[in-house]
């Protein structure tokens, strides 16, 4: 039964997932971490797209993205997936022995700005969630730490508001339903400090 194509109406923000098969580790090694950015920002040259947050995780990983619209999301997602399974495969003489993911990427669209804090909050506390690290910025496979220390990495939209002392202990701080987006409480900045932010990002 063929796809059916997804909806390209509307510009929204994504948040975007992809997870390996049978629990496959994606990043072993800090090598593994920089060739699948290096694939990422190659893909969003060739097929542009606003990358707000990300954070790469040993079977899986997050983006946030927008605005933009599903077409947009799903060329540059699949050659950043296509490409990256190659590569893999190629690096580890793994070729011809099960796909590396589980299935073609997942995105939800974010319908509001306090959503959208929300999901980014949830992407840049990760690796804390999974106590790889005692404070988010200490992970350095996200747009987090990118952010606090500047590299040559990937081009994020410059965004004070995510940059910001008190974003940081946002997502440091500990809160009830930390471990479902949709539990998440109302964010502990006020919005209307930031409303304008999106905006800023067209």
């Amino acid at each position: 039964m063929p796809r059916r194509a997804r909806s390209t109406q509307h510009a929204s923000y994504f948040h975007i997932i992809n997870r390996s098969a049978r629990r496959l580790v994606l990043f072993e090694h800090p090598a593994d971490y920089r060739a699948f950015l290096a694939v990422l920002s190659d893909g969003l040259t060739l097929h542009p797209l606003r990358l707000i947050a990300y954070c790469l995780m040993p079977t899986h990983w997050h983006l946030v993205v927008g605005p933009t619209s599903t077409a947009a999301v799903s060329r540059c997602l699949h050659w950043v997936t296509s490409t990256h399974a190659v590569r893999l495969h190629q690096g580890r003489q793994t070729a011809g022995k099960g796909p590396v993911y589980q299935g073609r990427f997942t995105s939800m669209k974010i319908p509001a700005v306090g959503d959208l804090m929300r999901v980014c909050r949830y992407v840049e506390r990760d690796a804390l969630q999974a106590r790889l690290v005692q404070r988010a910025q200490d992970w350095p496979w996200a747009s987090m730490t990118e952010r606090l220390d500047p590299t040559d990495g990937l081009p994020l939209v410059n965004t004070p508001f995510l940059s910001s002392r008190a974003w940081v202990d946002y997502v440091n701080r500990a809160r009830l339903g930390d471990d479902r987006v949709a539990a998440l409480p109302p964010p502990l900045l006020p919005l209307n400090n930031f409303a304008e932010w999106p905006c800023r990002l067209a």
